[in-house]
């Protein structure tokens, strides 16, 4: 009979046990990990490259169209009001410069005839010195005058006539013209000029368009909205615009050009302020394209770099892709 096997002979076969039991154990646990239905792979997203892929269900949230070419007008767009014949304040500036013009002639010859008496002839020194005083005040109210007018967007040339002549006579209009005044932005006041196309519009007849040229742009800008008061005479066959009617004044200062266009939905603003636009192939898999906008008209931006005519661009739900993008599915 044989003995018993001591320490040193049970010693490995223990340690051999050991590891087959370990093995066993990592392949059971291994294979569960694999085959749990709670660790499917989430829908592909590959942060580095910034793409999707998305399900049949994810694709309906969204509207792919190819990019286009446009039209875009260098323009800008402005609150205005339907104005009188002629705009009371320039009236009001207009009838002082008159006065003015009137006092500073009339105490210009009285000086002049006080000196051409002199003292030989009863004019007091202190008579002559009123003279003086009188013709200095009436030049400086005439000059303030001018400037007041001026700010208010007259011409040179409509002040120098309203002082030579003395007659207040103003443009006015036809029952088929009337006048729009609009406040542009303070940014806008280099680009805009007499002459330049304008189109406006009334929530009275919505959708129709009366078309215009600007008249007149004020010298100043206001203080408080920093903003240039334009002036512009508009076709108006029908008679239908009433004085104090609030109005939509587009200004078109240049245009129109051409260029790449896409809607205004397709372009989403990132965190940093950046613009991009997603864009595929397949129209399955979606990637993020930088874009480098410019013009916006009439519900479109233009694209200066980032795509291509006939590209395919989502129109509608970038957003969307873009939370998906920053918070995917958690297993």
């Amino acid at each position: 009979m044989s003995s018993p096997p001591g320490p040193r002979t049970l010693l490995p076969l223990i340690a051999a046990i050991g590891g087959a039991v370990f093995q066993v154990g990592c392949h059971r646990i291994n294979s569960a990990r694999a085959d749990s239905p709670t660790a499917a792979t989430p829908p592909a997203i590959d942060a580095r490259a910034r793409s999707l892929e998305l399900s049949t269900a994810q694709l309906q949230a969204i509207r792919i169209e190819p990019v286009q070419t446009g039209e875009f007008a260098i323009e800008s767009e402005a609150v205005g009001r339907v104005g009188f014949d002629e705009d009371p304040a320039i009236v009001q500036a207009e009838s002082t410069l008159l006065t003015a013009a009137a006092n500073w002639e009339a105490s210009r010859r009285e000086l002049k005839r006080v000196q051409s008496l002199g003292e030989a002839n009863g004019i007091a020194p202190k008579e002559a010195e009123g003279a003086v005083a009188a013709e200095q005040s009436a030049a400086a109210a005439l000059k303030a005058a001018r400037e007041a007018v001026r700010a208010l967007g007259v011409s040179d040339s409509r002040v120098d006539h309203l002082v030579k002549t003395a007659r207040f006579d103003p443009p006015g209009t036809t029952g088929t013209r009337k006048w729009v005044l609009a406040d542009l932005p303070e940014s806008e006041s280099p680009n805009v000029h007499p002459g330049q196309a304008v189109r406006v519009s009334v929530s009275a007849f919505p959708g129709h368009w009366y078309l215009g040229r600007v008249s007149r742009v004020y010298a100043t800008i206001d203080p408080g909205t920093h903003r240039v008061t334009v002036r512009a005479q508009v076709d108006d066959p029908k008679s239908e615009l009433r004085p104090g009617m609030l109005a939509t004044v587009v200004v078109r200062f240049a245009g129109p050009i051409k260029g790449t266009a896409i809607p205004t939905t397709a372009a989403v603003r990132e965190g940093d302020g950046s613009m991009i636009a997603w864009v595929t192939a397949d129209r399955r898999h979606f990637d993020v394209r930088p874009l480098r906008l410019g013009l916006q008209s009439k519900g479109s931006y233009q694209v200066l770099e980032g795509l291509q005519p006939g590209e395919l661009v989502v129109a509608e739900g970038g957003v969307f892709l873009s939370n998906l993008l920053e918070a995917p599915p958690s297993d």
